[in-house]
């Protein structure tokens, strides 16, 4: 049996996995990394399966964990796309308020975005959102144009220079 040695063990070969692999990597070239990885391809579950949206910070509380490290990450993964040339669409969003509770709802979901270091927020009435999108309904809507999608993951292979770092 063929004995190898590892520094260390990463399970999962999803993009958190990858993630820590990579940095780690990057960190301490000279550790000797294994990713584990139970499927014949890598980020085949939930990472090769999801919408790919990379998120504001617009929800959470300003000054929270969450919201700082959800705004450091996207800062990290656009760079880090950008490097790479993994493809991604700064497409923006639209959230909708049905009714005039979620009117106010939408008020205070600008003002904290704005907190969250989200600039070039709108508040929009159908005329201006159906612009953008001309197939929703509702009473006012919510432009946020920080929003990102990326292209899935499932172009990264085990050959891929992202892996081979």
């Amino acid at each position: 049996m063929l004995k190898n040695n590892y520094d260390i063990a990463i399970v999962g070969g999803g993009i958190i996995g990858l993630s820590t692999a990579y940095v780690l990597q990057k960190n301490f070239p000279f550790l000797n990394l294994l990713v584990l990885e139970k499927e014949s391809e890598l980020a085949f579950h939930q990472t090769g399966r999801n919408s790919g949206v990379i998120h504001s910070g617009l929800y959470y509380k300003p000054g929270s964990q969450r919201s700082l490290h959800c705004i450091k990450g996207r800062k990290q993964l656009i760079s880090f796309a950008r490097n790479h040339d993994v493809k991604f669409d700064v497409c923006g969003k639209l959230v909708v308020a049905t009714n005039e509770e979620e009117v106010e709802r939408l008020s205070d979901l600008k003002i904290n975005g704005a907190k969250n270091s989200l600039d070039k927020l709108e508040l929009l009435d159908r005329v201006d959102y159906n612009k953008i999108e001309p197939y929703i309904q509702g009473e006012k809507a919510l432009w946020v144009p920080h929003s990102i999608r990326r292209k899935p993951l499932l172009s990264i292979t085990p050959s891929s220079p992202v892996c081979n770092h």
